[in-house]
């Protein structure tokens, strides 16, 4: 997720850990591969990587439905897996609130080798718009494996006010977090990450991807400087998964739980 944490170094302690486990299934462990993995798990998915969708009609899809209806409300839960290994979940629920829309996001990954938990990342944080879709507030917590992280966004007038463990200043009032249901945020940039209020300036364009979904919409969410993701949308332009590289295997959203539209 072009994140704070692909820009940072890495626990040496987890690294050797890693380089004395063998994997069950192969009968060896390949150190790198898990360390670039642990690496990219910053906000794709957790911000883990994040990374955007769709094709041309899936963008013009989304930029035709900027601001929210006055009633209802969503959940979406997604299982995160590592190839075939499942390592975690994420969580994320939408309502409306007078003229308020408000979202919360929890997301949980413990990657475990030979049963024991080798790396931990959480991440919570709750977002606030107006009923044309503006971002108002933002304010997360991280726990990368013991490292902690935040951000706190505030609106002031057409500025977005951050501060954050990987950015303190000043965004457009049109940027959007990395929380990939906000169908405005296809076609703006920068992007804030849920993790660290890092500015992330994504390019996206659509893309093929095997991943995806049958019938859905795929779009790559990159900034060239390490952030890449491939969202997954559906016919109503919501989102529905992703997929990213980790450096040997591929992490993917697996939707698992669809109540109500995220757009409301």
């Amino acid at each position: 997720m072009a994140d704070k944490r692909l820009r940072k170094g890495w626990n040496i302690s987890a690294i050797n850990y890693f380089y004395m486990q063998r994997d069950v299934s192969s009968g060896s462990f390949n150190t790198a591969t898990c360390w670039l993995f642990l690496i990219h798990q910053e906000d794709p998915m957790f911000e883990y990587q994040l990374s955007r969708r769709a094709a041309c009609s899936g963008l013009l899809a989304l930029a035709a439905s900027p601001s929210f209806a006055a009633t209802g409300g969503g959940r979406r839960t997604f299982d995160v897996y590592r190839g075939d290994s499942p390592i975690g979940s994420h969580v994320l629920s939408v309502r409306q609130q007078g003229d308020r829309v408000l979202a919360d996001t929890d997301v949980n990954i413990a990657v475990k080798v030979l049963g024991f938990t080798a790396y931990r990342y959480t991440l919570s944080y709750a977002e606030e718009y107006d009923l044309s879709g503006n971002l108002l507030s933002l304010k997360g917590t991280c726990n990368d494996d013991g490292d902690p992280d935040f951000v706190n966004v505030t609106r002031q007038g057409d500025t977005l006010m951050i501060e954050g463990s990987g950015y303190t200043g000043a965004a457009p009032g049109s940027a959007y977090p990395t929380s990939y249901w906000m169908k405005p945020a296809i076609n703006n940039s920068p992007w804030i990450s849920t993790q660290s209020g890092e500015l992330l300036n994504v390019s996206v364009s659509p893309m093929q991807v095997a991943e995806a979904p049958s019938g859905a919409t795929s779009l790559r969410a990159a900034d060239g400087a390490g952030f890449n993701i491939d969202l997954f949308l559906d016919a109503q332009g919501e989102w529905i998964g992703s997929a990213f590289d980790a450096k040997g295997e591929r992490a993917t959203y697996r939707l698992t739980g669809n109540t109500g539209p995220l757009s409301l």
